[in-house]
């Protein structure tokens, strides 16, 4: 044999191939993807090995011999590459053209071992080179085929993905290829064409190795984890370098010696000097990334520091929800946000917020429920970590999966594809899910979300809970209390047949207009659900009245007419010791709700807006109630007499806002 330096470059090739191509299929022997690469890093081997044995034999005939043995990993190369192509696009269609891809490359190996496939060799600078004939020339146009198959599968693959990170992770691999395929120019020399100062066809094959090394940790495009630290990057990087100075010189000493003599001995110490520079460059490049994202990592304290303030300012959970999805859109660019809450009565989960930043993204509508046997719901119980979409649909593509497991799995991508997720996060305190945060891709779809956004999701997942359980917590001490009040008043309506469900009635009218003042409501915290409240509870006081004034058929006199004055006041002595968990608007609206816009109500004789709109609504429908139902005194008034009673006395006795609400949901039939 005819060792030489030259043989350095396709020999380290090779065994950069080898050892990848095992690594793969040892890694996950069941993956197809892992299998189609572990093949073509073989085809490379054989290449690449086959070149070192062919350019160092001094027999011409076993050098022949080696060269046929190129071809026959040059043969299956374009078979490996489609079939890859057709398992990393999951393009199911195709797959039964695979068996025929490899059947092609069967056929090509009958021309390789032709008389007229390799004529001769030749000696060359870096060993002995062949010539090739007339079955060469057959045999390159269907060897390209195959190629172009592929890389047209690779482009389709990129256009057609759907996520920012998937076009990323594609347009990364069809570039890859593109740029392997230069290593055809190797097929030059056999056709007489010079070459100086050797085949190069090695360096898209080193830049392919190195490009799918880092593919496979940033991108993962294979079934593999990794971890790289930057000892391991620094010592390639001086493997590389101690090469790159010892095999340049040796490449061009003759001609460097014939251009400056004894002189040339300065370019290699000049290469030396440029190649040390360059990596201290890239370490210094690598320890920047590091401190960067070490940077990122505490940058997001002070966001945290910030929502952690909204949560404490915020006055209810609709409020927490808009602070939360405005501000994890804001600080992260995020297209699309959506929270959904459980329901403490039905345990389904229910989206109370979202955000889309996006005109041609699919709207998820607000109200959207999921079950609690939802795959999703039970995954994220037993997982209590967030779920990414990618990864499980890439592990369900990848990986040997028992077919219940995988049904599970595809009904999990199914629904967060629904409630358009790319990733679920829960939301726990004191162990039980509370919300699920569903973010989508980045704005920018260059973009991808990081290691330390999911911390930050998961941090703020953990605020949002702890939130969103107190508000939850404060409304069941409400219900209850409310409930209890419920008693009370259940016996009040027991003692008057005539006003026997007024209370249920006022609530019910309270919310409607609550509804259609749902602007008006936004400032007060819990708007709805405590105007609610405040009418269940606004005629409490009256359980102080005695039957004799309270069951009267006849005309009150001043004193009884005082001592009914005086529910109100009552009513707020009665709920003032759980004042702390209703809340000052619920007291305030049971306090004034018979005060009157002009000033003329009681106790306190409030005017205008002075007077609590919780009050105001109840004042309205407590009216509009009175009226309608029939006392021992006169007789019920229709709903159309007592609206245009509410008519006649808007701006004196009544809100005109208000009045003009009920009178819309009389005219909508609501009520």
């Amino acid at each position: 044999m005819n060792l030489s330096v030259f043989l350095i470059p396709p020999f380290l090739t090779g065994l950069c191939a080898l050892v990848m191509g095992l690594f793969v299929l040892l890694k996950n022997r069941a993956s197809p993807l892992n299998r189609s690469f572990s093949i073509l890093c073989f085809t490379a081997m054989a290449w690449q090995f086959g070149n070192v044995m062919c350019w160092s034999s001094q027999n011409p005939q076993i050098s022949l011999l080696w060269a046929k043995f190129v071809y026959c990993g040059i043969a299956f190369s374009p078979a490996a590459v489609y079939h890859m192509s057709v398992e990393f696009n999951k393009f199911q269609k195709q797959k039964s053209w695979i068996p025929f891809a490899y059947i092609a490359s069967c056929v090509l190996l009958l021309l390789v071992f032709r008389d007229d496939f390799i004529l001769s060799s030749y000696e060359v600078p870096w060993g002995k080179h062949v010539l090739v004939g007339k079955s060469h020339d057959v045999f390159l146009p269907f060897w390209f085929l195959p190629l172009v198959f592929a890389l047209a599968n690779f482009y389709y693959g990129y256009q057609s993905a759907d996520s920012p990170f998937e076009k990323q992770r594609r347009r990364f691999l069809l570039i890859s290829f593109l740029i392997v395929c230069t290593a055809s120019v190797d097929y030059l020399p056999n056709y007489g064409f010079p070459i100086r100062p050797m085949p190069l066809g090695f360096i898209p094959l080193i830049f392919f190795v190195i490009a799918t090394t880092y593919a496979i940790i940033h991108y993962r495009i294979l079934d593999i984890d990794i971890i790289l630290k930057r000892v391991s990057i620094i010592l390639f990087l001086f493997v590389i370098a101690v090469m790159l100075i010892h095999i340049i010189p040796f490449y061009l000493q003759p001609y460097l010696y014939q251009l400056w003599g004894r002189r040339w001995i300065l370019f290699p110490i000049s290469i030396a000097f440029l190649i040390g520079l360059v990596i201290l460059r890239i370490i210094a490049f690598i320890r920047q990334i590091e401190e960067e994202k070490l940077s990122q990592k505490f940058s997001y304290r002070p966001i945290m520091r910030k929502e952690a303030e909204r949560i404490s300012i915020a006055r209810s959970v609709n409020e927490l929800l808009a602070y939360a999805t405005r501000d994890l859109s804001s600080w992260v660019r995020l297209e699309y946000v959506g929270i959904l809450v459980v329901d403490n009565h039905t345990k389904e989960f229910i989206l109370r917020r979202s955000l889309n930043r996006t005109k041609n993204r699919r709207r998820i509508p607000l109200g959207i429920t999921i079950s609690p046997n939802n795959p999703l719901v039970i995954e994220l119980l037993r997982k209590r970590t967030p779920l990414v979409r990618r990864e499980m649909e890439y592990e369900l593509d990848t990986k040997v999966v028992l077919a219940e497991e995988r049904e599970f799995l595809t009904r999990i991508t199914e629904q967060m594809q629904r409630l358009g997720a790319e990733i679920s996060i829960p939301s726990f305190c004191e162990g039980k899910l509370l919300a699920i945060i569903n973010i989508g891709h980045k704005f920018n779809p260059n973009d991808i979300i990081t290691n330390e956004d999911l911390e930050l999701f998961a941090s703020l997942s953990n605020h949002i809970g702890r939130a969103i359980h107190d508000f939850m917590l404060k409304e069941e001490r409400i219900q209850l209390i409310v409930a209890s009040q419920n008693i009370l008043i259940t016996a009040i309506e027991a003692r008057d047949q005539y006003t026997r469900g007024h209370t249920d009635r006022v609530a019910r009218y309270a919310v409607l207009i609550g509804e259609k003042l749902e602007k008006q409501l936004r400032p007060y915290p819990n708007g709805l659900t405590n105007l609610k409240w405040a009418a269940q509870l606004h005629d409490i006081g009256k359980i102080g009245i005695s039957d004799k004034i309270l069951l009267k058929e006849g005309g009150l006199n001043d004193e009884e007419w005082q001592k009914i004055k005086e529910h109100a006041m009552n009513g707020l002595k009665i709920i003032s010791p759980m004042r702390e968990w209703l809340g000052e608007d619920i007291c305030a609206a049971v306090l004034h709700h018979h005060e009157n816009l002009d000033g003329s109500g009681y106790p306190s004789q409030q005017k205008g807006e002075e007077i609590h709109l919780f009050a105001r609504i109840i004042r309205v429908a407590d009216s509009f109630d009175a009226m309608i139902t029939t006392r021992p005194y006169r007789a019920a008034l229709t709903k159309e007499e007592a609206i245009k009673e509410l008519k006649k006395y808007k701006g004196k006795y009544y809100d005109s806002h208000i009045v003009n609400a009920m009178v819309r949901l009389y005219n909508e039939g609501k009520i």
